[in-house]
């Protein structure tokens, strides 16, 4: 098997050439190998390659998961804006919305690009 960075980053460009399913397969890879320290970006992976395929529900796990993995750290706000744009795929808006409150409360200090993704959420959501 390989090392879980560099399955995370055959991963990462499987998602960017958008193939879901190698960036799925990678995903669980470095899931399955239980590594802790990159298991919250193994789930991540994991939400954009089934959200990719339009599986919106395993998707929102997937980011859920991601979340609860480390509430506090670096990519906890990616993971609530991937949950909510997963609860949008099934039209679960008021979810969605929801999930977008609470990462506005929770991360008051967001990134420009991350600041942007989650205002154009709102947007599409129709969230107030």
């Amino acid at each position: 098997p390989r090392p879980p960075e560099r399955a995370l980053s055959e991963g990462q460009a499987a998602l960017g050439r958008r193939d879901f399913a190698a960036a799925e397969t990678a995903a669980r890879e470095v899931i399955a190998s239980r590594n802790q320290a990159r298991a919250q970006d193994a789930q991540l992976l994991l939400g954009d390659a089934l959200a990719g395929r339009r599986q919106f529900q395993n998707a929102a796990l997937a980011y859920d998961e991601a979340y609860r993995r480390n509430r506090q750290g670096a990519r906890a706000p990616e993971a609530l804006l991937g949950l909510a744009g997963a609860f949008n795929g099934f039209n679960a808006r008021r979810e969605a919305c929801d999930t977008l409150d609470q990462l506005r409360t929770e991360f008051p200090r967001l990134s420009q690009s991350l600041t942007d993704r989650a205002n154009a959420a709102r947007r599409s959501n129709g969230c107030r």
